[in-house]
């Protein structure tokens, strides 16, 4: 039996803001999960053959402040860098760009699109599972479909495109249960 291919494709700084806006309300959902327990989640028992994690490194300025923002900035890196350990994951850094307090995120979005086009066009995946509420991958989604490939969307509640919604083949509204917790203390994962 030919298991149907999963290539997973987390766009965490939306992952990231999403949980920290329902952690007001449900504080159990966890911030430093593992994505590729969610993946393997995600992916039941279909074949994951990749993982990529989409991110930015912490601001360095958050090492001249207090304790509590250099506590933000180390734990965030080790968090990172915990993950470039788990097999099948790959992190992806984009860029801080801007000034202190205004600081905008670049060239995720674009990393996004450009993988999940590249990989759909060389078959290396039959699904892509799409971690975002994120309206910016409409025409990744578009191209993706010309290679006969199929969408997932995972979103949170009450903030998904309603053209992403509309373009994936399933949209599943991100659970609490999904986000497992990253064990940083381990040495190797």
């Amino acid at each position: 039996m030919n298991l149907q291919r999963i290539a997973v494709f987390i766009d965490n700084s939306n992952v990231f803001r999403n949980i920290q806006r329902i952690k007001k309300i449900d504080y159990k959902w966890i911030s430093f999960y593992n994505p590729l327990k969610l993946a393997q989640k995600l992916s039941g028992n279909r074949k994951l053959v990749s993982v990529k994690f989409y991110c930015v490194h912490p601001p360095v300025y958050l090492l001249e402040e207090d304790e509590e923002h250099k506590e933000k900035y180390n734990i965030t890196n080790k968090y990172y860098s915990a993950i470039e350990k788990l097999p099948l994951v790959e992190v992806k850094y984009g860029d801080l760009k801007g000034i202190r307090g205004a600081l905008r995120e670049k060239n995720i979005d674009t990393q996004i699109a450009t993988n999940m086009v590249t990989e759909a066009a060389l078959n290396k995946y039959d699904t892509a599972i799409l971690i975002s509420n994120d309206g910016d991958f409409i025409s990744a989604i578009e191209s993706i479909k010309v290679f006969n490939k199929k969408i997932e969307t995972v979103f949170f509640r009450g903030s998904i495109s309603e053209n992403l919604k509309k373009l994936s083949d399933i949209t599943r509204r991100a659970r609490r249960s999904y986000f497992q917790p990253l064990d940083l203390r381990k040495r190797n994962l």
